[in-house]
């Protein structure tokens, strides 16, 4: 239990001590990494609606 606490509190402190500015971008990195709105929410079935009638 204490190894959980010491890991948490590392990640907790690593996280404040690093400057805002590399914060912000970690962040806007990670948002533009990330799918879609549709795809999270309903998976491969818009893109597979969005194919099939792209086709046509």
């Amino acid at each position: 239990m204490s190894e959980y606490i010491k890991y948490f509190m590392e990640a907790f402190l690593g996280y404040f001590d690093e400057p805002k500015q590399i914060r912000k971008e970690k962040r806007r990195q990670r948002q533009a990494e990330r799918p879609g709105f549709s795809f999270r929410w309903f998976g491969l079935l818009p893109w597979a609606l969005r194919q099939l009638f792209h086709k046509r």
